[in-house]
């Protein structure tokens, strides 16, 4: 289809991703999350103005960039400062069950959260999130090792008239059917994230459990099946490098056999952050990764809320002030990869040290190439990140937009099937 005649007016906004499917041109536009489908040339004529005032097509002398730059002050602006916070990362412990080679928490001291200090912190929630509701994000360490005190953060929390939703990074072992049943009702839990390393013997030697008995993986996998059924979502995250890459293959085929279709259940991978940089090694494992994405979204396991709905703001909880990261002991974190590191204060304070938030927003400056990049509405990279170097690596923005569109597909042609039921 031939998108728009060069006599036109308008002109397709380059923050939209296009790609072509069997029965029209589905665009998806970065910056407002918005997603059309175009059938044929008379279908594309009819629609012009709704595809103008939704930002799809724009006037040939638009400029994209101050459009996107001014919307993200704009929208940064109204948003409060830490007065009032509604998303808090908890660490119940700063201990795990498992060994991981590649755990970035080595070295941290392991302490776990006393019910003081958990009562402490639900009382510094409840002073904080000034009647609204909040998002409780259980983390560790494994936090299921430390229960207890979950139970009494949501228990004052319930008391004191708090809405709450909570959500959990775990290695999923210790998901029992009381510990499920507990995290529905009491915890409000709606989705845990569980990380997979491949199939059993691969996952095995990567988790490497204290006190293993060789049945944690079915264990996991048992797990799962018990929290989607109880309606929880699950979200395998996939962690991966070079080493690990073929056995992936069967481990994808593997969950799409056990938990295909399953309401509430979808899997992403990630690459391993890797110290020693390489390019070439670099463009090797971003190969590998786009492999495994693919035979995830042919699978269909993809989580279509991964196409992000709205403009970008942040890049992550560090440089959001409506986010916290609390520390067994009551401090108060900055990033969760930092977490004996950047502290910017306590529980117990009345301010917090500007001075490190303020190195947590500073930002790299973006160039032409960034510029006419259409993931430029959803890319805000910060200096202070572990995970961003100064220099983007266009590959792996390129792998990105070819991610989206096949995303796209797959989402649209879910959206014509439950149409057709």
């Amino acid at each position: 289809m031939e998108f728009l005649s060069k006599n036109k007016n308008y002109r397709l906004n380059k923050f939209v991703i296009k790609v072509e499917a069997a029965s029209g041109t589905i665009l998806y536009n970065t910056t407002t999350g918005g997603i059309v489908c175009i059938k044929d040339d008379e279908d594309l004529l009819n629609s012009l103005e709704v595809l103008a005032k939704m930002f799809f097509i724009v006037p040939v002398n638009f400029d994209e960039v101050s459009w996107v730059n001014n919307l993200r002050t704009s929208k940064l602006s109204k948003k409060e400062k830490r007065e009032v916070v509604t998303s808090y990362t908890i660490l119940t412990t700063s201990d795990c069950n498992a060994r991981c080679f590649y755990c970035y928490e080595k070295g941290v001291h392991k302490h776990s959260m006393s019910q003081q200090t958990a009562i402490d912190i639900a009382n510094f929630i409840v002073n904080k999130s000034h009647g609204r509701k909040v998002a409780l994000g259980w983390f560790g360490g494994e936090p299921l090792l430390n229960t207890k005190v979950i139970d009494v953060i949501c228990e004052i929390l319930s008391e004191k008239g708090v809405e709450y939703r909570s959500s959990m990074i775990s290695n999923g072992l210790l998901f029992s059917s009381s510990v499920i049943e507990k995290a529905k009702q009491k915890w409000n839990l709606k989705n845990v994230q569980i990380t997979l390393d491949g199939t059993k013997e691969v996952y095995l030697k990567a988790k490497s459990f204290l006190d293993e008995d060789g049945k944690e993986f079915d264990k996991v996998i048992e797990n799962i099946d018990g929290l989607t059924n109880a309606g929880i979502k699950v979200s395998v995250r996939i962690n991966q490098d070079l080493y690990n890459t073929e056995n992936l293959k069967s481990l994808v085929v593997f969950l799409s056999q056990k938990f295909g279709g399953r309401k509430g259940f979808s899997v992403y991978n990630s690459l391993l952050y890797n110290d020693n940089y390489d390019d070439k090694i670099e463009k090797l494992r971003i190969k590998a990764f786009e492999e495994i994405q693919k035979i995830i979204i042919a699978n269909g396991l993809v989580n279509e809320k991964k196409l992000n709905k709205k403009l970008k703001l942040r890049h992550c909880m560090a440089d959001s002030d409506s986010s916290l990261i609390i520390m067994p002991n009551g401090s108060i974190g900055i990033c969760e990869h930092y977490l004996d590191q950047h502290i910017i204060g306590t529980i117990y304070d009345s301010e917090y040290d500007i001075n490190e938030i303020a190195k947590w927003k500073d930002v790299y400056e973006p160039t032409q190439k960034c510029f006419d990049c259409p993931l430029y509405p959803q890319c805000v990279r910060i200096k202070m990140c572990p995970e961003e170097r100064e220099q983007c690596s266009y590959i792996q923005c390129e792998n990105k937009i070819e991610l989206i569109k096949e995303t796209l597909l797959k989402v649209y042609d879910d959206f014509k099937l439950q149409k057709m039921k």
